[in-house]
């Protein structure tokens, strides 16, 4: 049987989440824009701020079809919050990658009959330099590892309170928005997971 202890997995869960936010966004501002995937979206939400139109997304006046638009939604609210600038572009793809972090310990929580196999696995992971490079650029990667982390922790709660199951499809959504395809081999992986897991 998993002990979970409230508080103190509460405490992990926090200095978790500050230190991969401390990582995530210092000095996150201070270097330009990368060409390719920083480019395009930086381009697309700043045409979407000027327009105002959130529906229809624009690269230089031509339709934008590359990617679906979760990451151009958010760096566009982003930059009503704050304005245009590099910093802007990249927090809400820092954030959500940060709180990956945290996440991954509440799936190790649910996962491992001890706390310091959840520990370790998230501070591996928040010091993994693919995940922490690409978690500071405004690119998909690091949230979608943050909503299929949640889309596996939703899946674990749901075992015993399956209101949890409302998060995976959330999570899976989400994912969607990011990246469509992923959606669909990424929903495959862990419906195969749900359906062994029914029989054992």
């Amino acid at each position: 049987m998993i002990r979970l202890n409230i508080k103190n997995d509460i405490s992990w869960f926090l200095l978790l989440l500050i230190l991969a936010l401390f990582i995530w966004l210092i000095r996150l501002g201070d270097l330009p824009l990368r060409d390719w995937d920083e480019g395009y979206y930086a381009t697309v939400a700043r045409s979407m701020f000027q327009s105002g139109d959130w529906l229809y997304l624009k690269y230089h006046n031509q339709p934008f079809l590359l990617k679906p638009p979760l990451i151009i939604w958010l760096i566009n609210f982003s930059y009503h919050l704050g304005g245009i600038n590099e910093f802007t572009t990249r927090l809400p793809c820092a954030l959500l990658t940060a709180t990956g972090v945290p996440l991954l310990y509440l799936v190790g929580r649910n996962i491992f009959y001890t706390q310091l196999p959840a520990i370790f696995s998230s501070l591996v992971y928040l010091t993994l330099l693919p995940v922490l490079r690409h978690g500071r650029l405004a690119m998909i990667d690091g949230m979608v590892n943050t909503f299929l982390i949640l889309c596996v922790l939703c899946l674990l709660k749901s075992k015993k309170q399956p209101l949890w199951i409302l998060g995976f499809g959330i999570s899976l959504g989400m994912i969607a928005l990011s990246k469509g395809i992923l959606a669909i081999a990424l929903g495959g992986i862990l419906g195969i997971y749900m359906i062994l897991n029914d029989h054992n």
